[in-house]
């Protein structure tokens, strides 16, 4: 009896921070990364195809912490959007930080990318062309919630004093989603906070099985319509190949204007049309108008491609 009176005096409680109850169970939070992982993968694909460079975006962490303590995780200044759901009750947040932020306007407005070397407050002119951006971004975020539920996200206000995005009282428990997001060299932080008070409503359907079963169902169709109007709008060089000519360095430096170049085509002979770096087509030249043109006089089959 002594000896398991010791062994019980050893046993180390667990603290319980009544300030601080958790809502969601582990199961729901391993959902809720689930569905932020996709959020992620489309966050990336967007953002590579809008500003055309390499572009990542990775879940960091997802907790459940007061909003008071994700309100002091946030730089100051910084990019707040609040959102509202007609199918949820009550307001969230997406941070993105400015390093990111100014990364993406200088990319869309000619640049290349550089974030600037002293943070400061948007314009209003930069501030409307992020609206549109974060507008992507919830698209976004709606897809990635759609097996659980359709979120329909409205922007409410747009905020740079996170002290001043107050969607609910400090005590209040939230969902802390943080996405690191690299544009080239560039990497900042993109943080979303879901009060629990928000989606108390749906957190039975926050569940492995539920959303497991909710993919199982979505048609197949429709995924293959929408990765097929991506990829119509996908710009690609289109070049009539003339013919080519092999020439010494020393040629080369040797070039006068006037000078003939012989090529390895015959004036009667068909052109190659490439499509990117592919042979797609042969055709004859021409002029239309006063444009020059080409007439495609024939289609390449994959199985002739290979023997090119």
């Amino acid at each position: 009896m002594q000896r398991l009176a010791d062994s019980d005096s050893k046993k180390k409680g667990k603290i319980y921070d009544f300030k601080r109850q958790t809502k969601f169970s582990k199961e729901q939070l391993g959902t809720i990364q689930l569905i932020h992982e996709t959020f992620a993968r489309l966050v990336g694909t967007y953002l590579s195809t809008q500003l055309r460079a390499y572009a990542q975006a990775t879940i960091i962490s997802v907790d459940q912490l007061t909003f008071e303590e994700f309100i002091r995780s946030i730089y100051s200044p910084t990019f707040i959007t609040g959102f509202r759901s007609e199918k949820l009750d009550g307001k969230a947040l997406m941070d993105i930080n400015l390093n990111i932020v100014f990364t993406i306007l200088d990319r869309l407005l000619g640049g290349s990318g550089t974030p600037l070397s002293t943070l400061r407050q948007l314009t209003e002119i930069e501030i409307q062309i992020m609206q549109r951006i974060v507008g992507k971004l919830l698209n976004a975020l709606r897809e990635a919630w759609i097996n659980v539920v359709d979120l329909t996200p409205a922007i409410e206000f747009i905020e740079s004093n996170p002290q001043f995005a107050q969607i609910v009282p400090p005590g209040d428990m939230v969902l802390s989603i943080v996405v690191e997001v690299k544009i080239h060299d560039v990497t900042g932080l993109m943080n979303l906070c879901i009060p629990y008070n928000t989606v108390e409503a749906i957190a039975p359907k926050l569940n492995a099985a539920s959303w497991f079963a909710a993919i199982r169902k979505e048609p197949l169709t429709k995924n293959v319509e929408t990765i097929t109007q991506q990829v119509r709008v996908v710009e690609l060089p289109v070049i009539a190949e003339l013919g080519t000519a092999t020439l010494t360095l020393q040629d080369i430096l040797n070039l006068q204007v006037g000078d003939i170049l012989l090529i390895d085509r015959l004036v009667k002979e068909e052109l190659d049309i490439r499509v990117g770096n592919q042979i797609k087509f042969r055709g004859r030249p021409g002029v239309l108008g006063k444009k020059m043109a080409i007439s495609i006089n024939q289609v390449i089959q994959p199985d002739e491609e290979d023997k090119l």
